[in-house]
């Protein structure tokens, strides 16, 4: 690590707080238990990697078959319907939220010279139509 001795002390401290969090833990333990779980992973995996083709696919300005579509229909019905699945979706959320904010508020720190205020660091959601944010 090339950080100075209190920039190491202080991540230390920052991972010591988010092993400790209940949230972060619970999110952990949802993700452990999906990955303990085989035909959660295989149905979770048949899943992705049917979306994954039909993906393709389409970027290759060819048309999935209703088959296919209804394949992967039936499929995403049914791990939405699984709680283990569901669960490690949600564990991927919180998860990956506190790594964004972590690294959002380190990064405006390193741009800015300061620490960002809580308000600074809301997203405005001005980035426009179309870029895939908006749900």
């Amino acid at each position: 690590m090339t950080a100075s001795p209190l920039i190491q002390s202080k991540i230390i401290e920052l991972c010591e707080a988010l092993v400790a969090d209940g949230d972060v833990k619970n999110a952990r333990l949802q993700a452990e238990t999906f990955l303990a779980d085989d035909a959660a992973m295989s149905l979770y995996r048949e899943m992705a990697t049917l979306g994954r083709a039909l993906h393709q696919k389409q970027h290759h300005d060819e048309e999935p078959t209703a088959e296919e579509i209804s394949r992967f229909n039936g499929l995403q019905d049914r791990c939405e319907s699984n709680p283990v699945i569901s669960g490690f979706l949600g564990a991927q959320n919180i998860l990956s939220g506190v790594a964004e904010a972590v690294n959002a508020f380190v990064g405006k720190s390193l741009e800015s010279g300061r620490v960002p205020s809580p308000e600074e660091m809301v997203k405005k959601g001005g980035c426009g139509e179309g870029c895939g944010c908006h749900h």
